[in-house]
């Protein structure tokens, strides 16, 4: 069945006869996205999840009275080997850090040096916009996130640091690690895109692509322990966090593809003399 929302865009000139919008736009064949839905709930995500971040990186400075309470002892037998870091080298592992933070941001933009993905170039950016956001939502908002969670950073606890730098209110933030949360959002993305276009892929080559977004995920996730930024439970956290983003976002709109077949496609009309576009929704 086929039903025509026409909405004429009056465009000056002629159009290509080459020049196909609709392969441009084309609707993927394995998720259903709609842009009418995703492009709102992006900006408004991304402008919630933005605000609350500023918020919490303002919450009250650590008082001299917290400072001189602090007990290694009441942190977790796990998470203490981040208060056994050398703080000479805390600054480099930041660093480091971040490289893999940059890589997994871009990573999933990488899938466009092939075709297969490239066809579906809009669909893909649309659903990793939305993973980032969920990810960025998840860190703002959850009950398990420095919204609810005060948790003081392990270089709070390095008397050889200078005071003033480990008294600001954003080292209340521990609980969890958004780096690893980012980080891992885009390699565990991108390995659900290899996964899904790939069906030809064995249960073991799918187990070493998993593995392969894990690896970087946590390398990233110890450098943060490193940087005395984090403990490892903040890290593990996060790398939880990002798994569910990265994959369980093209998860959902695989699903709904699956259960209902409807398809948006953005099409070039020629009548009259005039030119324009036509969206067309399938189902």
């Amino acid at each position: 069945m086929l039903r025509m929302l026409p909405i004429l865009l009056l465009l000056s000139g002629s159009l290509s006869a080459q020049w196909r919008l609709d392969s441009i736009f084309r609707s993927s064949d394995l998720y259903a996205v709609n842009p009418l839905v995703s492009v709102p709930a992006i900006a408004l995500g991304g402008y919630g999840s933005q605000q609350r971040l500023i918020s919490l990186q303002d919450k009250p400075d650590l008082t001299p009275e917290e400072l001189n309470a602090l007990d290694p002892a009441s942190v977790g037998a796990f998470d203490r080997v981040a208060l056994r870091q050398d703080v000479d080298k805390h600054k480099q592992a930041i660093i480091q850090s971040d490289y893999f933070f940059n890589t997994g941001q871009l990573l999933p933009f990488g899938l466009f040096i092939w075709k297969k993905y490239r066809r579906d170039w809009f669909d893909i950016s649309l659903m990793y916009l939305e993973a980032q956001v969920a990810q960025g939502l998840f860190y703002g908002f959850a009950p398990f996130g420095p919204t609810a969670v005060d948790r003081y950073r392990p270089r709070v606890y390095y008397d050889a640091l200078p005071v003033d730098s480990r008294t600001y209110g954003n080292e209340r933030n521990s609980m969890f690690s958004g780096h690893v949360s980012t980080t891992a959002t885009g390699f565990y993305f991108f390995a659900r895109m290899i996964d899904d276009y790939n069906p030809q892929l064995t249960g073991t080559q799918r187990a070493l692509i998993y593995t392969g977004a894990t690896l970087p995920s946590l390398a990233a996730g110890w450098l943060r322990v490193r940087g005395l930024k984090h403990y490892p439970t903040d890290v593990l956290v996060g790398l939880g966090v990002g798994a569910i983003s990265g994959i369980g976002v093209p998860s959902l709109h695989k699903w709904w593809k699956q259960r209902h077949r409807s398809r948006l496609v953005l099409q070039p009309v020629y009548a009259g003399g005039a030119t324009g576009l036509v969206f067309q929704l399938r189902y």
